[in-house]
This record gives structure tokens, C-alpha cells and sequence, in this order.
């Protein structure tokens, strides 16, 4: 349990990160340097930031999947994820269904949060387990 939840912390933080920084490049890029995020609207990003976090451990966080039950599975998180956070952005008017740029901006946002996030968990976890491998062969040629 423990491990869990120190799993959705480093997500959620790596979630929130990623919507910040791909939500504020294109706020600037489309609205210009007077573009403001509000309070309430910081509050709901993190919030989504720790839905994603735990929809990952519920969905992903088993290790014995094979290669393309994990793609299978990435492929599902990221429609859930995008639903929702759609969903959320409808309602809250950050965009509208009826307007085909605003749409495609706020899901190139989406995706563009995906792709930072899924992209530097999977550098970083290569790393560490990479690091591990090497003190383990050190390790056996000491013996």
C-alpha cells in the first residue's frame, strides 16, 4: 500500500508539472503574456493531476502485463483521461465542442501533457532500473 501511494505522489507531481507547463505555452502562445490561470482553475488542474495519478496505479501499476497488454492499457488510460479531462474543460468553459480551434488547441494540450508525462516516467524508470542492473552485475562480480 505503501508503495502505491508513494506511486501516485510521484505521478500526481509529474501530472501536475506537465499540465502546467504544456497548459501555460499554450495559454502564452494563444492568448498572449495577459493570459491568466485563477485560483479555481489551478484547483481543478490538480485535482485532474491526482485522478490521473490514480487511474494510473488502478489501471497500470501491474508489472506482469505483457507488451501488448501494457499498450492496450496506455491506450485506455489515455481515453479515460481524455474524457474526462474534456469533460471538465467543457464544463467549466475553457473550451467549447462548438468552436473547432479552441477543441483542437485544448486536446493538443491534453496530449501534449500525456506525451511529457508517459515520455519522463519512462526515462527516468529505464534509468533507475538500468542503475539497478549495473550495482547488481557489480555486485555479482564481487562474489
Amino acid at each position: 500500500m505503501k508503495e502505491k501511494i508513494n506511486t501516485v505522489i510521484l505521478l500526481f507531481t509529474r501530472w501536475a508539472t506537465a499540465i502546467f507547463l504544456v497548459d501555460s505555452i499554450a495559454l502564452i502562445a494563444f492568448r498572449g503574456k495577459e493570459a491568466r490561470l485563477y485560483a479555481a482553475d489551478v484547483l481543478v488542474i490538480l485535482a485532474l493531476a491526482l485522478v490521473c495519478a490514480i487511474l494510473y496505479v488502478l489501471l497500470l501499476s501491474d508489472s506482469f502485463f505483457s507488451k501488448k497488454k501494457m499498450l492496450l492499457m496506455q491506450f485506455v488510460y489515455f481515453i479515460i483521461i481524455d474524457a474526462l479531462v474534456l469533460t471538465t474543460g467543457q464544463l467549466l468553459n475553457w473550451f467549447s465542442f462548438r468552436h473547432l480551434k479552441t477543441f483542437l488547441v485544448f486536446e493538443s494540450v491534453i496530449i501534449g501533457a500525456y506525451l511529457v508525462t508517459i515520455i519522463y516516467s519512462y526515462k527516468t524508470d529505464s534509468s533507475t532500473a538500468r542503475k539497478m542492473n549495473e550495482k547488481l552485475r557489480h555486485m555479482k562480480s564481487e562474489d
